[in-house]
């Protein structure tokens, strides 16, 4: 990944806060399909990489990501939890925890799913970015035709 003008440097506590923000507006935003909200999200250059949780392929590029959840059948509500911010390697990692639930008419059949959130922030002038994002569900609750739980 390349472009764009981003700082590296030690993280202070009000970044973390910031940072908690970023992955908590993912979620409103997601889920309100607020799709033009996106550069709010992402850097330009960002790559999505939701293939652990059976996306086709990695996207590169905000448009090529708007494009990805334009078309996906999205769970009812995102949640995110344990929310760890590093920054021990010279990048600014986010670890986190998801749990969403699928439980509209297009969700066949009803069923909730788990797993991790692995990201890369950017500070960039308007405020925190994700520079990459990686899902990779890990347990499904239901929908599975021999057992309640399924893990990958």
């Amino acid at each position: 990944m390349s472009g764009g003008a981003e700082t590296v440097a030690p993280i202070e506590p009000g970044d973390i806060v910031l940072i908690n923000q970023l992955v908590a507006r993912y979620g409103h935003i997601v889920d309100a399909a607020r799709w033009h909200m996106f550069p709010e999200l992402f850097v330009p250059y960002a790559e999505l990489d939701y293939t652990g949780a059976g996306a086709p392929e990695v996207y590169h590029g905000i448009d090529a990501i708007t494009g990805f959840f334009r078309g996906a059948n999205h769970p009812s509500a995102h949640h995110c939890v344990n929310v760890y911010v590093d920054d021990s390697d010279g990048l600014i990692r986010v670890t986190s925890k998801f749990f969403s639930p699928y439980t509209r008419a297009s969700h066949v059949p009803p069923r909730w799913k788990g797993g991790n959130y692995f990201d890369v922030v950017v500070s960039t002038a308007a405020g925190w970015r994700f520079r990459s994002r990686t899902c990779v569900a890990t347990w499904q609750l239901g929908g599975e035709p021999d057992s309640e739980r399924v893990t990958w």
